[in-house]
């Protein structure tokens, strides 16, 4: 069953303010995917960058 799980709020880290306008707000998460660092680490992997932070939804 899919839970359709998100990473929302994310934080990111950014040397230039013109590049959060590229950044999504928010990333889907696979199914099976429950550890954080896990986590933080495809949110870098998908966007080529670094965060501060999230919230998982869902």
């Amino acid at each position: 069953m899919k839970r359709n799980r998100k990473a929302t709020h994310i934080q990111w880290d950014v040397d230039e303010p013109e590049d959060m306008e590229s950044l999504p707000t928010e990333i889907d998460i696979p199914d099976g995917m429950t550890d954080i660092e896990e986590i933080s680490d495809y949110i870098t992997d998908q966007t080529g960058f670094c965060h501060n932070g999230f919230i998982v939804e869902g």
